[in-house]
């Protein structure tokens, strides 16, 4: 997503990436690792019975923390994460799902003399192509150092 320094991106510039299944290893350990032992997302019985998903999905905290790691940073030219703003889990996610993200740059503002601001629609879809996850990205990106 970031692959480039400030002064080389440009509004409607898109990126793809590749694919991560959504695994039971997944999910499990996010639970360990977060403490967020909801059933829904741990407990096949309970989410069987409870009828709004149709069976176990995957915390949304880890479907964005997969999305977020399936997109480039370029170090060089990535300063900081800046923020995610409109974010909201449309759907849900399923072990077994395969995910990927697009992106679109909607705004580049340069802040200081030594960057800007890259602000960039961000898709989580899965593989029947339904958005999953849909948020505006911002980051802190680098301009080329002098010569």
């Amino acid at each position: 997503m970031i692959t480039a320094y400030l002064d080389d991106i440009s509004v409607g510039d898109t990126h793809l990436t590749g694919g991560r299944t959504i695994t039971e290893t997944d999910l499990v350990s996010f639970a360990m690792f977060s403490g967020d032992w909801h059933p829904i997302h741990t407990d096949v019985e309970y989410a069987a019975a409870d009828g709004r998903f149709g069976g176990r999905i995957a915390h949304g905290a880890l479907v964005l923390s997969v999305a977020l790691g399936l997109v480039t940073f370029w170090p060089p030219a990535m300063k900081a994460f800046y923020g995610i703003d409109e974010l909201r889990f449309v759907a849900p996610t399923r072990i077994g799902d395969t995910l990927h993200v697009e992106t679109e740059v909607l705004a580049v503002e340069p802040k200081g003399s030594d960057g800007g601001v890259v602000t960039s629609r961000f898709t989580v879809r899965n593989q029947r192509e339904e958005d999953v996850i849909v948020a505006t990205l911002k980051s802190l990106v680098a301009r080329k150092p002098a010569a």
